[in-house]
């Protein structure tokens, strides 16, 4: 993660992570009928899924633990494909791209709030183990994270696809 936070924002929101799900999602009709196929791929996705949140929770820069939790939703995604959750997997790629993109550029808000305090040390800047407090100084940002952090938590109001 170090490049500038808005491709950051970018490339996990809506690019070349996404492709392997999309790719996943396009070739569903072959894979339907083939069993062993899906139990792979859910298999996979649920590795996948766990192998990602178990890194993101030991990372110390803000930007590395949103990549490897990028990492955790896309094993999500994958898994609901394995498992026959087809609409499922899919409505989690769109929303994903729209509450990570929050994230990251909120991300961006903190490290860059942060290198007013620590100078412009990049690695100090982007260290969350010094990032406590910052909800009195950066309140937009608090409230944005906020709604990012419980769309990611799949809290039903926000994630709410409009059917009944």
């Amino acid at each position: 993660m170090e490049g500038p936070t808005p491709i950051s924002a970018l490339i996990h929101a809506a690019t070349m992570v996404a492709a392997g799900v999309f790719l996943i999602a396009r070739m569903f009709p072959v894979f339907e009928g083939l069993p062993s196929a899906m139990n792979i791929i859910a298999w996979t996705g649920a590795v996948t899924a766990f192998l990602g949140a178990s890194i993101a929770i030991t990372q110390n820069d803000i930007k590395k633990g949103l990549a490897y939790s990028t990492m955790s939703q896309l094993g999500y995604m994958v898994m609901a494909m394995g498992v026959g959750a087809y609409s499922a997997g899919m409505f989690h790629l769109m929303t994903h791209a729209y509450f990570k993109a929050m994230l990251f550029l909120g991300s961006g808000s903190v490290i860059h709030g942060m290198e007013a305090v620590v100078g412009h040390d990049p690695v100090l800047a982007q260290d969350m183990r010094m990032m406590g407090g910052l909800r009195k100084y950066m309140p937009v940002t608090a409230i944005t994270f906020l709604i990012g952090t419980l769309a990611i938590s799949g809290i039903p109001p926000l994630l709410d696809s409009g059917r009944r």
